[in-house]
């Protein structure tokens, strides 16, 4: 009960609110109270019914839409810069855990549409605060991490966090711990961010939070070299994670078989691929290109990747239009990348693409050159006509 008391009081909730309210403004760029006081209808912005039960049910949420939907709109109306503002009409059926599950609910909308509706993010961070002050220990520790992350908190609300997080510790809370390995696994602590996962997975080890563990784990041990507990570590992530979540496991995997089995490494590229990781597409280009032969099939890689503006796609483009002697486009590639990467990266392009570059400059002139060179013959043409009829008439 201590946490969850010092948590209410006024000291530490208010500092929260006031960074939730400079974050919103530094993402928008300009002061965000007035869109908060010409806030839409919440059934205007909040997916519709269907596809949001299904959210809900997907996070085992104990109410229907048609219970939590009228919680959603007394805490959206809530949200306000007025201290005179009515506290939100939550009923005696929500417990803390419930007002997680709505606030992980809107979490998943924002992060599956890869979208950010201000207005929803605010009742996001105003569940959250709420679950808190309701008890949520998982609450409390993002909160506190959130407080001990900003540059902008003062000293006495960084040291409060610290006790908070410190007392969760004690307790072995599975998020704390997690968020300790990974605040670890952020300023390059390797060996300490091990720890708390260890220590994470001995309390909780087959749910989505052990999903991610598993996946930092292999993350690091792929960094150190060591292939074999790394695959160990992103199959497991695999196995107790949802298939949108463990993408860059398959990307890693894809890695690893890169040099033993190409088929498992493109099958894993390919599942990465189709939950969008960037990295996947230009992988998956370059194998089909150089591996397989396939040209068709990598542009396709390489055109997908081109629509989520990633520019080693270009080059993989770029190696096609070579591939099939399709020296006009391949032309075209090149003047884009020109336009497009900085100096270091296109000193690199061209060094180690120069045969193909010397290639290309050989069997195709720019339309203009052409027409430069026709012209010039044209004149040449008409002045050995002048020369030839001044000739014959001065016989």
């Amino acid at each position: 009960m201590t946490l969850i008391r010092s948590l209410r009081s006024t000291h530490f909730k208010s500092p929260l609110r006031s960074f939730t309210t400079t974050a919103q403004a530094n993402a928008t760029g300009s002061n965000f109270k007035k869109p908060l006081e010409n806030k839409p209808p919440l059934y205007e912005i909040l997916p519709t019914k269907r596809p949001f039960s299904r959210i809900l049910f997907d996070l085992d949420s104990r109410h229907s839409y048609a219970k939590l939907y009228p919680v959603y709109e007394s805490v959206y109306k809530s949200i306000s810069y007025d201290p005179t503002q009515d506290e939100p009409n939550i009923p005696k059926f929500i417990t803390a855990s419930d007002l997680m599950i709505m606030k992980k609910a809107l979490e998943t909308v924002r992060t599956s549409t890869r979208t950010t509706n201000l207005h929803l993010l605010g009742l996001e961070n105003e569940l959250l605060e709420k679950a808190a002050e309701y008890g949520n220990n998982d609450a409390v520790s993002l909160l506190a991490y959130e407080a001990l992350m900003d540059d902008k908190r003062n000293s006495e609300d960084k040291a409060h966090a610290k006790k908070l997080i410190s007392g969760l510790l004690e307790r072995n809370h599975p998020l704390t711990l997690k968020l300790s390995g990974d605040l670890c696994l952020k300023n390059e602590m390797y060996d300490q961010a091990l720890d708390f996962y260890a220590k994470f997975l001995q309390v909780e080890n087959d749910t989505f939070l052990a999903s991610e563990v598993y996946s930092s784990i292999g993350k690091i041990q792929f960094q150190r070299a060591d292939l074999v507990s790394a695959r160990l570590n992103f199959e497991k992530a695999i196995r107790t994670g949802p298939i949108d979540k463990v993408a860059t496991c398959h990307y890693y995997l894809g890695q690893i078989y890169s040099e033993s089995d190409v088929w498992k490494s493109r099958y894993h590229l390919e599942l990465s691929a189709s939950q969008g990781f960037l990295e996947s597409f230009q992988a998956l280009g370059f194998m089909e290109l150089n591996l397989f032969g396939n040209v068709s099939k990598a542009q396709e890689w390489f055109k997908l990747g081109m629509e989520l503006r990633d520019l080693d796609c270009l080059i993989g483009i770029f190696d096609c239009h070579v591939k099939l002697h399709n020296w006009k486009d391949g032309y075209r590639s090149w003047k884009q990348l020109q336009g497009n990467l900085d100096k270091d990266k296109l000193a690199h392009f061209e060094q180690s693409r120069q045969d193909s570059l010397n290639l290309v400059k050989l069997n195709y002139k720019p339309v203009a050159e052409k027409m430069k060179q026709l012209s010039s013959l044209a004149n040449s043409d008409d002045t050995v006509n002048v020369e030839k009829n001044n000739d014959r008439w001065n016989l």
